[in-house]
């Protein structure tokens, strides 16, 4: 019975795990445990290296151990390397690598520790916390990277970190670092923390080293326990993060700011302090939220890749005494104005490639500035005006890429569109020959109310202009809900005849100005265009914009009469070629208010037929075999239906049977 009781002892041991109190001297733990199994570990006495070396290598089920009772003493022996391959160990050190992947998951360290060594609890996946004792002066590179740390508060006797000394705690969650001397956040110190989202750092903290913070995606901001001193800012030291709002202006004498330091971060604004000296390259590249950046004064240059990849928009970026921007700087930058300082004399490769929401540049450097390669790829030169000193119009407008602008004059005139110096009734004579002639002469400045787009609505701007009436330039976004309705009926035409469609408008605004395209089948064509009383006194055109297309214009100072009714008699004409059966496209229909307001109203197709189109389409579908009918939107109505059935039952319009227009009446 005593034999079966001390078996279910033994195995009950080797199941759970025991603890061993053991009262050490140096190199002697390895003589004190006869079990290698232990799970806890409580010494007394005095350790070094040796008992370090066989912890790490026998104790594999070791969870708890109890330090605070030992004092560690120096070791040294050139002839048999230990941890790490080293062979001297300095006294109240942990030594590198004594607890490296091991299932610990408590540890109370002797209250004398003077430092902890390289990845000593690296890859402790079970150590969630541990106390740091007061006097601990240093912790070496990578000694708690990839473990299970939940918070960590570091003692104000450190006067050292080393590089990736927290790296990849993927659990910690906050971190304090509050240092009696100066000292810095060492390189990777805190790389790919995911969850970390709480960092304070007092004043000693003076510089964020490389890497410090990159991937730390939950970190938003720094909390700054008195006053901020950190002097550098290190390569990609925020990279890949999520601060949002690190705030420059409280820096108390940062001097530089090194590449990619907050690359693809999501800071949102960024004004550099005076006391910077040095911006590297990239250092906010692709940072996507980033929105504004206002250089220093004395900043003379603007680093490759700068600013790529932002949403940047105020056009101060390259700052008052710039002489240099960089290639890539603002790659893919939103910015729709842009002004070039007067000190600028060259800008690099691609600096301002993909800038596709450029509406206007503006260089005020009297001398041309030289460029690399490509500087404004993607961008539609040809219709953003580059206003340049006075004087120096002739020199920009033959100078290689520059002159792909519109080069005009910086004090040119608003609403001058045929930018002879004043606003008269030739700009609207210019924006009706780009309008109805497509005339491209002066399409730079014919988007004279900034909307995108030229329009009778820009018609409009300069008719407020000469009558004393301008209103406050903005941006007038389109009205898709328009409930302003054109309409029209279709009709019968015979081949050599004219036929007058009455084209009416329902309006529920006055307008002062519009325009409209008619797309006609082959065979038609408009041959005038009479307004009708509503539209009296308002100049009118038309012509055929492209073949095919007509385009109607009407503008005055004043708004159409009345809100319901025609508004024009269109005449048009079919020649022998025209088949019948077919649709007229009434579309770009844009209606302008004095106040400058553009509505877009909804396209409308209208019907149109010949008279001899019933008896062509009543042979056809006498045809045998099957067909799909589709209306004139495209939708599949009936599938594989006989010829002669296809178009029984359909209510009176035009639908296409077997790839053929057909009218039902």
């Amino acid at each position: 019975m005593k034999k079966f009781l001390l078996s279910l002892a033994l195995m009950a041991s080797a199941t759970m795990g025991w603890a061993l109190n053991v009262q050490c001297t140096p190199g002697g733990l390895a003589s004190h445990v006869a079990n290698t199994s232990i799970t806890s570990l409580t010494i007394t006495g005095q350790m070094d290296a040796r008992d370090f070396k066989f912890i790490a290598d026998e104790l594999d089920a070791l969870t708890t151990i109890d330090l605070s009772g030992v004092t560690i003493v120096a070791y040294s022996d050139t002839s048999n390397p230990l941890l790490n391959n080293e062979v001297s160990f300095d006294d109240n050190c942990i030594p590198p690598m004594a607890f490296f992947g091991k299932k610990i998951s408590q540890i109370i360290l002797p209250t004398n520790t003077r430092a902890i060594g390289k990845a000593a609890f690296a890859g402790c996946k079970q150590l969630t916390s541990i106390d740091l004792p007061e006097g601990l002066d240093s912790i070496a590179s990578y000694a708690f990277s990839s473990s299970a740390l939940g918070r960590i508060t570091l003692p104000s006797t450190l006067k050292s970190l080393g590089r990736g000394v927290f790296a990849r705690c993927q659990t910690l969650l906050s971190a304090n670092i509050l240092p009696s001397v100066p000292m810095e956040i060492p390189q990777d110190a805190f790389l790919d923390c995911i969850f970390l989202d709480v960092l304070s750092v007092g004043p000693n903290v003076v510089v964020i080293g490389d890497g410090a913070l990159a991937g730390t995606i939950r970190l938003q901001t720094i909390t700054f326990t008195g006053q901020n001193n950190i002097k550098s800012i290190g390569k990609a030291a925020f990279a890949g993060s999520g601060i949002t709002n690190y705030n420059f202006s409280q820096d108390n004498g940062l001097s530089e700011i090194k590449d990619w330091a907050f690359a693809q971060s999501q800071q949102v604004s960024a004004a550099i302090p005076t006391s910077v000296t040095s911006l590297g390259k990239g250092a906010f590249y692709y940072a996507t939220n980033l929105n504004s950046f206002v250089p220093n004064e004395t900043c003379d240059s603007i680093a490759d890749m700068l600013l790529a990849g932002t949403v940047v928009a105020n056009d101060n970026a390259p700052g008052t005494k710039t002489h240099y921007i960089g290639k890539y700087a603002f790659y893919n930058t939103p910015a729709p104005s842009f002004t070039l300082p007067s000190t600028l004399e060259y800008i690099g490769t691609q600096a301002m490639a993909g800038m596709i929401d450029m509406t206007e540049l503006v260089s005020e450097a009297i001398d041309v500035p030289q460029l690399g390669d490509d500087v404004w790829l993607g961008v539609r030169q040809k219709v953003i005006p580059l206003r340049v000193p006075s004087g120096s119009y002739d020199a920009y407008n033959s100078a290689e890429q520059w002159k792909n602008f519109w080069v005009t004059n910086a004090d040119g005139v608003f609403g001058d569109v045929d930018q002879d110096g004043t606003v008269t009734a030739a700009d609207i004579t210019a924006l009706y020959n780009y309008l109805l002639d497509g005339d491209e002469t002066f399409l730079a400045t014919s988007d004279v109310d900034g909307d995108g787009y030229v329009t009778a609505a820009d018609i409009t701007v300069i008719y407020n202009i000469l009558t004393g009436n301008k209103n406050p330039i903005g941006r007038h976004k389109k009205v898709h809900d328009s409930n302003d309705i054109i309409m029209a009926q279709g009709f019968i035409i015979e081949p050599n005849k004219s036929h007058t469609m009455d084209i009416e408008l329902i309006n529920t605004a006055g307008f002062s100005a519009m325009q409209l395209d008619l797309t006609m089948p082959q065979g038609l064509s408009i041959t005038d265009v009479t307004a009708t009383n509503r539209a009296k006194g308002m100049a009118m055109g038309f012509n055929e914009v492209e073949p095919g297309k007509w385009r109607i214009l009407i503008h005055s100072a004043n708004a159409l009469s009345g809100n319901n009714g025609t508004l024009f008699n269109v005449t048009v004409k079919a020649d022998d070629s025209f088949g019948g059966n077919d649709i007229i496209i009434i579309d770009n229909i844009i209606a302008a208010e004095p106040t400058e307001l553009a509505h877009y109203i909804n396209d409308l197709t209208v019907e149109v037929g010949n008279a001899t189109g019933v008896k062509d389409i009543n042979t056809d579908l006498n045809n045998s075999g099957t067909v799909d009918v589709y209306n004139t939107n495209g939708q599949l109505l009936r599938h594989n239906v006989e010829r002669n059935e296809a178009t029984q039952g359909l209510p009176q319009g035009i639908y296409i049977v077997g790839g053929k227009k057909v009218i039902v009446r």
